[in-house]
């Protein structure tokens, strides 16, 4: 099975948006055996994805949301996408 991370890019101490989306990946990394990361908004890690707003969650190193609501069965289908291998775009 293909390896898949989620990445939530957020404010370092994390902000109520960031915390409310680092949940979320977490419950849906637990469901689906995915690794999970928070990752400070001005890390090199960040500047390499090209992140511009905050909270922005990552799967695979796609952009999947920034700054909007995204909730947890939204997060489950780009995760899906990506365990099967198949592409996807931000939504």
């Amino acid at each position: 099975m293909k390896e898949v991370k989620i990445k939530v890019v957020g404010s370092d101490p994390p902000c109520p948006k960031c915390i409310y989306f680092l949940e979320i990946a977490a419950r849906v990394a637990k469901k689906y055996k995915v690794g999970v990361e928070h990752i400070d908004a001005f890390s090199p890690e960040a500047k390499r994805l090209k992140v511009l707003v905050v909270p922005s969650v990552f799967v695979d190193d796609k952009l999947i949301a920034a700054g909007d609501a995204l909730n947890e069965v939204e997060l489950e289908k780009f995760v899906e996408k990506a365990l099967s291998g198949e592409s996807f775009k931000a939504r």
